[in-house]
């Protein structure tokens, strides 16, 4: 579990990196909100892929959406819709949010 401080800067720098994105759905989203709320506002049952990593003791989801009426199954990656929660909490959205936090800490992201 993350310390409160910890998980405090990490909340700051997801609020920071979540300015805009080019999902419409993200518009809905705050960083800090609970996995499930965020999940909720995506508006989807479930993503299309989740994938997980531990780093540095903290659990760092990246959660694939398929933008709305889009055939999920045909979709390059670069066309969904990353959300990332950091010990279930939200802490950013889209790609340019997800490729700088996954470059800061060695996660390899297809480009």
């Amino acid at each position: 579990m993350a310390k409160p401080l910890e998980l405090a800067g990490i909340l700051l720098l997801g609020a920071a990196l979540a300015a805009c994105g080019s999902d419409a759905r993200f518009e809905k989203l705050a960083a800090g909100i609970p996995k499930d709320s965020a999940m909720a506002l995506m508006g989807v049952e479930k993503p299309v892929r989740i994938d997980p990593y531990l780093v540095g003791g903290h659990y760092v989801e990246a959660l694939y959406y398929a933008k709305p009426g889009a055939d999920s199954a045909k979709v390059p990656d670069r066309k969904l819709s990353p959300v990332v929660v950091v010990d279930g909490v939200l802490v950013a959205w889209g790609w340019k949010k997800w490729d700088s936090i996954a470059t800061a800490n060695k996660i390899v992201v297809e480009k």
